[in-house]
C-alpha cells in the first residue's frame, strides 16, 4: 500500500478517529487505525475500541498501490503532526513495515494486516430519524452534566432518547439531579420502519464524544438509525457508532416532584453569578472536612446566597419573586451551578416544598424553543 496524502486532510481524518481508539487495552489491532483504499482517490478510516467506532473516509492526493493496512492510531497522528511539508506518504510493503514520509523526514513503524481489525457491526438500522447537527447538539449539551458516571444502575450512565412526532425527549438522572430538554424541529423519519414512537439509551461516553463531531453550523444534517444494540450516527462523510444500553430507562415522570408550595422567579444570570461566586467557598477541598454546600435563603422577595467553609465564607442577596413561606435549602453547588447554567432564558421559575424536598427548575414561559426541565436533590445541613 502506498498513499500520498495533503498533510491537513489526513489530519482532518485522524483527529476525530481518535475519539474511538482504544488506550487500555492489550489487542494491537483497536489502538490502530484501520486505512483501506476504496474507489478513485478515497481513503477510509476506522478506529473501534469494542464498545464505539468511527469510519471516515479522506480524499488522498494519489494512491500509488492499494491495500488495508492497521497503523497504531497515536502514534501516527504524533508523526502527522510535526512533518513539515504539505504532503504526507504511507507506505507499508510485504513485511508490514510501514514508512511515514514527508520532505526530507521519514519514520518508520511496524503495521498490523488489516484483516485484524474486528469486525464492526451493521451499519445501517431499519428504524431511523434526520435533525439538523446543530440542534442535536445543543439537546445534548443541555443534559449531559446529570448523566452518572459510576451507577449500579446501568441506564443511568446514558440518556434516554424518546422519539415523537415532531419532537426528541432527552433524559438523563444521576440520582442527584435530572435533566430533561426537548427538541423541537423538522424531524424526518427516515427508516425502513416507523421511529416516530420510541425510545432507547445511549452511553454518556458515547456522548461526549459524540457532540465533540457533531458541526455547529445550521447547514448540516445528521441521520440517526437504531438497530438492536447500536445506534449508527452519519454526520457528513463520517459515521460514528455505539453500543446502546440494553434495558428500559427509569419512570422518570413518577419521581418528579408534585404539588410544590413555594414559587420564586429569578434572573438567571444574576442567580449564575451568584452560584459561581459561592462555588469559590463551597469547592474547597479542605482535608478531613468534605465539601461545603451552598445554602439558599428566602425571605420576602431577596434570595440569600450563602457558604460557609473552615477557610472563609462567602455572602450574597438577590432580588427575586417570591411566593409561599420562608425557607432555608442546601445543595451540593456544582450540581445546582450544571443546572441553571443549562438552563436558557432571562428569568427561571424554580418551585420548592421543603428543605429535604427536589426543587425545580423551568422556564418562565414554555415555548417551542426552551422546553427545559431540571430537578435538582437538596443535601442535609449540619447548621
Amino acid at each position: 500500500m502506498k498513499i500520498t496524502f495533503r498533510k491537513n486532510v489526513l489530519l482532518d481524518g485522524l483527529f476525530p478517529a481518535m475519539s474511538t481508539v482504544s488506550t487500555r487495552n492489550t489487542i494491537s489491532s483497536i489502538e490502530g487505525v484501520l486505512i483501506e483504499t476504496m474507489e478513485g482517490n478515497t481513503v477510509r478510516l476506522s478506529t473501534y475500541d469494542m464498545n464505539k467506532g468511527i469510519r471516515i473516509l479522506i480524499e488522498a492526493e494519489e494512491i500509488l498501490e492499494e491495500g488495508s493496512y492497521i497503523i497504531n492510531a497515536q502514534r501516527l497522528l504524533q508523526i502527522v503532526k510535526v512533518m513539515t511539508d504539505e504532503l504526507v506518504t504511507i507506505e507499508v510493503d510485504a513485511r508490514y513495515n510501514a514508512r511515514i514520509s514527508s520532505g526530507k523526514s521519514q519514520f518508520s513503524l511496524f503495521a498490523l494486516k488489516g484483516s485484524d481489525f474486528p469486525s464492526l457491526p451493521e451499519l445501517k438500522g431499519d428504524r431511523g430519524f434526520a435533525l439538523k447537527s446543530n440542534l442535536l447538539k445543543k439537546g445534548i449539551n443541555k443534559i449531559l452534566h446529570s448523566v452518572a458516571e459510576n451507577d449500579t444502575r446501568p441506564m443511568l450512565c446514558g440518556a434516554n432518547f424518546k422519539i415523537g412526532e415532531g419532537k426528541i425527549e432527552l433524559v438523563s438522572c444521576d440520582s442527584y439531579t435530572l435533566s430533561k430538554y426537548t427538541l423541537y424541529g423538522e424531524i424526518e423519519d427516515i427508516g425502513d420502519e416507523s421511529s416516530m414512537e420510541s425510545s432507547f439509551i445511549v452511553p454518556g461516553h458515547a456522548l461526549n464524544e459524540l457532540i465533540r463531531l457533531l458541526p455547529d453550523g445550521e447547514d448540516h444534517i445528521t441521520e440517526f438509525y437504531m438497530t438492536r444494540k447500536h445506534c449508527i450516527i452519519e454526520i457528513d462523510n463520517m459515521v460514528f457508532f455505539t453500543r446502546m444500553i440494553d434495558g428500559d430507562y427509569i419512570d422518570y415522570n413518577r419521581i418528579l416532584p408534585k404539588e410544590q408550595t413555594i414559587f420564586v422567579r429569578i434572573n438567571r444570570e444574576e442567580f449564575l453569578r451568584s452560584l459561581e461566586r459561592a462555588t469559590l467557598v463551597a469547592d474547597e477541598k479542605i482535608q478531613g472536612s468534605g465539601r461545603s454546600h451552598v445554602k439558599l435563603t428566602l425571605d420576602g422577595n431577596v434570595m440569600t446566597v450563602t457558604s460557609n467553609s473552615v477557610n472563609g465564607n462567602v455572602y450574597d442577596e438577590i432580588e427575586c419573586t417570591h411566593e409561599g413561606e420562608a425557607l432555608e435549602i442546601g445543595f451540593n453547588c456544582r450540581f445546582l451551578i450544571n443546572s441553571v447554567r443549562a438552563a436558557e432564558g432571562e428569568e427561571l421559575s424554580i418551585t420548592m416544598k421543603s428543605p429535604s424536598q427536589s426543587i425545580t427548575i423551568e422556564p418562565t414561559e414554555k415555548s417551542d424553543k426552551n422546553d427545559f426541565y431540571y430537578m435538582v436533590l437538596p443535601v442535609r445541613m449540619n447548621g
